[in-house]
């Protein structure tokens, strides 16, 4: 079991320390040529429905990681030698982090439309 923490823990710290900011911003697909081409409600209301769609995913993966941290919060709190409480915490702010993207990528599609 310890064994099998210590590789959890692991895992959890290379996935922290490869989710920077970048990683977070919006990537809907959206060619910058395709955004300096649209001219027509209809270009941009599809560059608008990418952003929408990436809105939807990246909401998704906050709810997955909602459901770790209470995963976490139910099913390891108080097990010897793990640290619950803050591999809930890490889940948590990475919800909080996707949440933003998706706002910020509804932003986009919002500025998009306005652009019809």
């Amino acid at each position: 079991m310890n064994r099998f923490m210590s590789s959890l823990g692991a895992a959890t710290l290379v996935l922290a320390l490869s989710l920077s900011p970048e990683s977070f911003a919006a990537d809907p697909g959206v060619s910058s040529q395709q955004i300096a081409a649209a001219k027509t409600p209809a270009e941009h209301e599809a560059i608008a429905a990418a952003y929408e769609q990436e809105a939807a995913r990246l909401e998704a993966k906050a709810q997955e990681h909602d459901a770790m941290a209470r995963s976490y919060r139910s099913a390891w709190s108080g097990s010897k030698g793990t640290n619950a409480a803050a591999m809930s915490a890490h889940c948590l702010k990475l919800a909080t982090r996707y949440r933003e993207a998706a706002e910020e990528n509804r932003a986009m599609a919002a500025e998009h439309r306005k652009m019809k």
